[in-house]
């Protein structure tokens, strides 16, 4: 498939969606956009996963209400609150964005998403509000994707954006997201947003928002999220904390006019490696942004047993904090990570291999001193790939990980001060 990126793309790219970001007085900084509008001219067929903490905020209730209607026209979104666990005033909350939101746009509040992101705990400021949607709806622009990319940051740093074109039957398509999650990210989402016997990874604060004119199924459009927020979204860890509030949605308003997807088709093969495709990006960016993170790490597990142990094991050495510290000293301690081998219970030869972006440390079953130097210069790397070869089979997984600095600690130490 040829995928074109688009440049500087944003949610608005796709045909047919409006968008807008600003400060709203939630977050005490005026230089820092607090609330986001994203709108489709259309109705749009949707699908969403969402976290699997049994805690869950006041809008993320409200979208597991609506998420399995046909379609929906918008999504709102604030940065500064979680509106999570704060009594009437977060309730309150919700029923004032809708029925100002359904007023200025003249929807039905079951077509609006609702998504907010911060401290757990504290009172909605209801009027705050109240006084930024209207202004939110008189800005919204076929331009105004990048603002509606700052108004969800929290510890980010910068907004996690891209759009991609490709085609379908003649017709051009595009696909656009925009994401936010520095901590509190190791994310496990499904369609119901909650958590089976398969679950075994925790959830992150992250929002991801995905926009696209592609003509499909609301049964495809879910499947092919679900797939590939499994394989993407689902393969990130920042730290080992579960959160209240994510999400990923996805809008597709049918504006390319290309024939309806309504089976596992090579159309609908395009559209779904598209989307992972994005995906992918968005979570790489999401790990090389994450709070006080020095190093990102591709964690690739290889001939396992099966696709279950591939996956276990990717995940414990990902959340390891002995590795993650590893990884930021810069220290080739592969022990670190023959502790996770141990302690994961997946099958492995003894004469299995790790190596450092190629560079084995420990090869056929013993170490290799020798590339210790080669491999301390792969650690000062920004990037680079950690591959465990258990050789066993011809299952793997992928994860993507970051390191443990003293940076994160002390963001953490004082967040909500």
């Amino acid at each position: 498939m040829k995928l074109e990126i688009v440049a500087n793309g944003s949610v608005t790219n796709p045909a047919g969606f409006k968008a807008s970001g600003m400060y709203a007085g939630i977050k005490k900084s005026v230089r820092k956009f607090d609330t986001t509008l994203i709108v489709s001219d259309v109705p749009a067929v949707s699908a969403g996963t969402f976290t699997t903490s049994r805690v869950k905020a006041w809008p993320l209730l409200h979208d597991l209400q609506i998420v399995k209607k046909e379609r929906h026209r918008a999504i709102f979104a604030n940065s500064g609150n979680a509106n999570c666990f704060n009594g009437p005033s977060g309730e309150r909350a919700v029923k004032a964005s809708l029925r100002l939101l359904s007023q200025k746009l003249g929807l039905k509040s079951q077509e609006i998403f609702l998504a907010s992101t911060g401290i757990i705990g504290r009172p909605f400021p209801v009027e705050k509000i109240e006084q930024a949607i209207p202004e939110l709806v008189k800005q919204l622009s076929s331009t105004g994707g990048h603002d509606a990319a700052r108004g969800i940051l929290t510890t980010d740093t910068v907004p996690k954006e891209i759009a991609v074109r490709f085609s379908v039957g003649g017709k051009p398509v595009t696909v656009a997201a925009m994401a936010k999650g520095a901590g509190m990210v190791t994310p496990e989402m499904n369609l119901a947003g909650e958590r089976s016997s398969s679950l075994k990874g925790k959830h992150a604060t992250m929002l991801c928002f995905v926009t696209t004119d592609l003509n499909i199924s609301k049964p495809l459009l879910e499947c092919a999220l679900e797939t590939v927020v499994g394989r993407t979204f689902n393969r990130l860890v920042i730290d080992n904390d579960q959160s209240t509030n994510d999400m990923v949605l996805i809008l597709a308003n049918g504006k390319a006019g290309n024939q309806k997807i309504v089976s596992g088709d090579q159309s609908f093969q395009l559209f779904q490696d598209a989307l992972e495709h994005i995906c992918i990006f968005i979570a790489r960016e999401l790990a090389k942004d994450g709070e006080g993170v020095k190093h990102m790490c591709e964690v690739l597990v290889k001939g396992a047993r099966t696709q279950g142990e591939a996956e276990s094991l990717g995940r414990r050495i990902s959340s390891s904090m002995l590795v993650k510290t590893m990884l930021a000293g810069e220290d080739p301690n592969w022990g670190r990570v023959m502790g996770c081998v141990g302690a994961s219970g997946v099958d492995f030869s003894p004469k299995l291999d790790v190596l450092f972006d190629g560079v084995p440390v420990l090869k056929n079953g013993l170490g290799k001193s020798e590339n210790v130097g080669r491999i301390r210069e792969v650690l000062k790397k920004k990037e680079y790939q950690l591959e465990v070869n258990l050789k066993c089979g011809k299952a793997s997984e992928r994860f993507w990980a970051t390191d443990l600095t003293k940076f994160y600690v002390w963001i953490n130490s004082s967040y909500s001060s």
